[in-house]
């Protein structure tokens, strides 16, 4: 079964989530990420490197199949990486590249209080974008990161205007619960890619 980018956009609900990332965790890193020239992974990992200063803790949230910890792992090696993810299938695939010291499945639409939190840093992408997780997700992503911890987190481009996600984090930054937030449009795919002209928003912030 071929999966496209336009069927994750249109997932509605967590169990739609469930059924498409079941179906796609054997296949993701060949059918999108080789074949689409998805480069986000390394991007970031690239960015979390260069803005955070040294941490011994990382939750990666919206683990899929590890690939963001995977390229964390090349850059900090001592870096103890957890990862949280909807999908038991693609939690598997990211027990297989042997980075992560704990996985868990869990619904980032709730509020998570089991992990090994709080954790000195937070990394995430492709959990922002059409068809998964809403803006006032990152309220339940604060609690996991300690006082003074770093966030980076990557947002879709368009969904990050379309739902307003600069209103949210300034409301955010107003009320003393993040630092003032930063924001940089990178491109996340190959230039060989029919993608390339989509961008992420890297969003950094702090926990205050």
């Amino acid at each position: 079964m071929n999966i496209s980018l336009d069927d994750a956009y249109s997932i509605k609900t967590p169990e739609d989530s469930r059924k498409l990332y079941a179906k796609w965790a054997a296949s993701y890193e060949t059918d999108f990420v080789a074949n689409q020239g998805y480069e986000h992974p390394k991007v970031i990992a690239a960015h979390f490197n260069q803005i955070v200063p040294e941490v011994r803790t990382v939750i990666d949230v919206g683990t899929g199949t590890g690939l963001v910890g995977l390229e964390l792992s090349k850059l900090r090696p001592n870096l103890e990486i957890d990862g949280v993810d909807i999908s038991p299938e693609m939690l598997e695939e990211a027990k297989k590249k042997g980075v992560y010291r704990n996985l868990y499945e869990r619904d980032l639409t709730t509020v998570i209080t089991d992990l090994e939190s709080p954790y000195d840093s937070l990394i995430c992408i492709g959990v922002f974008t059409h068809g998964h997780l809403l803006p006032s997700a990152i309220n339940n992503l604060i609690p996991l990161v300690r006082s003074g911890g770093n966030f980076v987190i990557g947002i879709n481009a368009n969904y990050f205007k379309e739902e307003d996600f600069e209103s949210l984090l300034t409301q955010l930054y107003g009320s003393a619960r993040i630092s003032q937030p930063n924001f940089e449009e990178v491109r996340v795919y190959a230039l060989n890619s029919p993608h390339h002209e989509s961008l992420n928003v890297i969003t950094t912030f702090q926990r205050q």
